[in-house]
């Protein structure tokens, strides 16, 4: 999830007062950098795999603090719908709703399978004695530096999974 690009915009889209969104919708339509800021949200929230981000969650996050990715991902939904709202759209794709859907299905088995693993990954490396640990054998600092590495790349991988290109 890209939070920090998209943190916050559900709130401040969302309004009760019919006057308020309707001037949103004006400015969706009469505005262009507006219309942009919201056709780039849109882009990023509709690239978000709620199964994806619950993986990391069950495997990385502590017990106590599992609401609050629920809390982000009620927020994120939040955040879809204004965007619809505020474009009057009836998908969060928008007009490229064809392209998105064409782009995820040849993109998201290749995404989703390496974020399975860089949780896996980021798992493993967490339980994993610290650099400065005695219990850190020359062999374990091998392997780990071997789990970096793939960290890394799947790093990378999603990161170009992800570009619009595809």
């Amino acid at each position: 999830m890209h939070l920090s690009a998209w943190l916050g915009v559900g709130a401040g889209l969302n309004s009760e007062n019919e006057e308020d969104r309707a001037t949103l919708r004006e400015m969706y339509e009469e505005w262009p950098w507006f219309r942009e800021i919201i056709s780039l949200i849109s882009m990023l929230v509709s690239k978000t795999d709620f199964s994806i981000t619950k993986n990391y969650d069950e495997l990385l996050v502590d017990p106590d603090l599992m609401s609050l990715g629920d809390e982000v991902r009620t927020m994120l939904v939040e955040t879809r719908q204004a965007v619809i709202d505020v474009s009057g759209s009836k998908d969060i794709s928008g007009p490229h709703v064809q392209l998105m859907r064409a782009s995820s299905m040849i993109r998201n088995p290749y995404v989703d399978s390496i974020n399975v693993v860089q949780a896996e990954l980021l798992k493993v490396l967490r339980a994993m004695p610290a650099d400065d640990s005695s219990d850190l054998t020359p062999e374990l600092k091998e392997i780990k530096k071997v789990r970096i590495d793939a960290l890394l790349l799947s790093i990378k991988g999603i990161a170009q999974g992800m570009k619009n290109s595809g």
